[in-house]
């Protein structure tokens, strides 16, 4: 069975510089992540990816959802499957504080260097390959 999960990807885009991404640390491993949950009935998936980059990363924006991006990839040590789309989101505003803060550490990347960082090297491999034009 493969699991969905429903990210939000934070762009942050300064004028003649490389859009930059925002990251979170995970809660058990501390590993580097993009902002991700599950999804939920009583909200779309645009919505689950707007609460995830707000709770987890304190970061608020506008989606795009003509450029949704689905990858099928593998997690965890006993590699379960699953299925994240990934909204991209035009960051408008950074929060000082947040619901996960004390849980979650945050940093801003270029999309160069995202695979250095991401865990999750197929995420990241499809986001650059999308997003790193």
């Amino acid at each position: 069975m493969v699991k969905e999960r429903i990210a939000a990807l934070p762009l942050k885009k300064k004028k003649n510089r490389a859009p930059q991404v925002c990251l979170v640390t995970s809660r058990r491993h501390g590993h580097w992540m993009i902002p991700m949950g599950k999804k939920e009935k009583k909200l779309s998936n645009a919505d689950v990816a707007r609460l995830e980059a707000y709770e987890e990363a304190g970061v608020l924006g506008r989606l795009n959802k003509k450029n949704t991006l689905k990858v099928n990839t593998c997690s965890g040590h006993k590699k379960k499957k699953r299925c994240v789309f990934i909204y991209p989101m035009e960051v408008r505003s950074k929060l000082k504080r947040w619901p996960e803060k004390k849980q979650r550490q945050r940093c801003w990347v270029s999309i160069k260097k995202l695979s250095k960082l991401l865990s999750d090297k197929n995420l990241a491999k499809a986001i650059t390959k999308q997003y790193g034009k």
